[in-house]
């Protein structure tokens, strides 16, 4: 399952339902990250926005599309910023922007919707998605480090740990109970902790430095 957003991925509207016949795409929200990741891989044929509203194009507002080697056609829209543009190759997993709300658009989100080659052919994204064509929450299985902004989580089967020291490639890292990874001198379990605050030496950002009960640093 490789879906829009690290963590939770909540689908507010449908393809197609009953209530929404004219809804052509997914409307998916990032709750734990607003980075949109591809999930498929291909070529960026258009990264760009419509301002002009005689094209019925400016409702997608910043706009996204992709291609895959079969050339089916892939649209995320409604970003707040594009991070690739036109000609750009992308695998499954790379950024391709910002969640936002430009264009026509009720509230953050992004409205990801699939064609044919043809360009008016229309393919039920959840299906390649992998996940019901219903209103939900959906996780990616994502295990190990994701970035939100300049802050750092851990995930742990697509969600990310809270209130836990987590080791990983040898280092312990601790988790607030927002989940961010967490720096600089903390009193956890009533102890002292030093958790690295910068990438130096060849020590990780985070990584707990060992250090005496009042948090002084062993050498």
């Amino acid at each position: 399952m490789n879906l829009l957003f690290n963590g939770r991925n909540r689908v507010t509207s449908g393809y197609r339902l009953p209530e929404r016949p004219d809804h052509n795409g997914l409307d998916i929200v990032g709750d734990d990250s607003k980075d949109i990741l591809s999930p498929v891989e291909g070529v960026v044929r258009s990264s760009t926005i419509v301002t002009n509203k005689s094209d019925a194009t400016w409702e997608w507002g910043n706009y996204i599309r992709i291609d895959d080697k079969n050339g089916n056609r892939y649209y995320f829209c409604h970003m707040a910023s594009r991070a690739v543009k036109a000609g750009d190759g992308v695998k499954i997993g790379d950024k391709l922007g910002v969640m936002g709300n430009t264009g026509y658009s009720f509230g953050a989100h992004t409205h990801f919707e699939m064609r044919k080659p043809d360009g008016k052919t229309r393919l039920n994204p959840a299906e390649f998605l992998g996940i019901p064509n219903k209103r939900g929450t959906y996780m990616n299985q994502k295990n190990g480090w994701g970035q939100k902004g300049s802050d750092w989580y851990y995930y742990e089967n697509g969600q990310a740990a809270r209130g836990k020291w987590v080791k990983d490639k040898g280092f312990w890292y601790y988790l607030g109970t927002d989940g961010k990874m967490m720096t600089g001198l903390q009193k956890i379990g009533g102890k002292l902790y030093y958790l690295n605050e910068r990438t130096r030496g060849g020590l990780p950002k985070g990584a707990m430095l060992q250090t005496d009960g009042n948090g002084v640093i062993q050498l």
